[in-house]
């Protein structure tokens, strides 16, 4: 019984310091807003309205000062074509880029890629693949 409590407790430790250190989580809010935690910033993407923020929307917020930059791009009918770009090149830490939004057809197919970027070099990236 003893090892399980241990065991479970290192597996939540090490959890917890993924996420503290910038580990990739995905996480899926209630309302429907997919957020992409990467190591050194956050991406959203909002296909409805939620809490405030608009829907069928992108953005991108630098969360430390390591040179690099968060970016996220909106693939509309994943047909390999980047339609919108929310970035923080250019940008000191802290900063979030505004909503880049509007208007798609519900049910309208999407791409969703979260990368960390600095010039030319793609650090981290991940894709979510959803509709609008």
């Amino acid at each position: 019984m003893r090892t399980f409590g241990r065991v479970r407790t290192v597996g939540i430790l090490a959890g917890a310091v993924t996420l503290l250190l910038g580990g990739p989580s995905q996480v899926h809010a209630a309302e429907g807003q997919v957020i992409q935690f990467m190591r050194g910033g956050t991406g959203y993407w909002a296909p409805d309205p939620w809490n405030g923020d608009p829907g069928d929307a992108i953005r991108a917020c630098d969360n430390t000062t390591d040179g690099k930059g968060v970016e996220v791009t909106l693939d509309i009918h994943r047909d390999g074509s980047i339609d919108r770009v929310a970035t923080t090149r250019g940008y000191s830490a802290g900063y979030c880029s505004p909503w880049k939004t509007g208007n798609l057809k519900e049910g309208t197919l999407v791409r969703v890629k979260f990368m960390v970027v600095k010039g030319g070099t793609v650090y981290e990236s991940h894709s979510y693949d959803g509709v609008a």
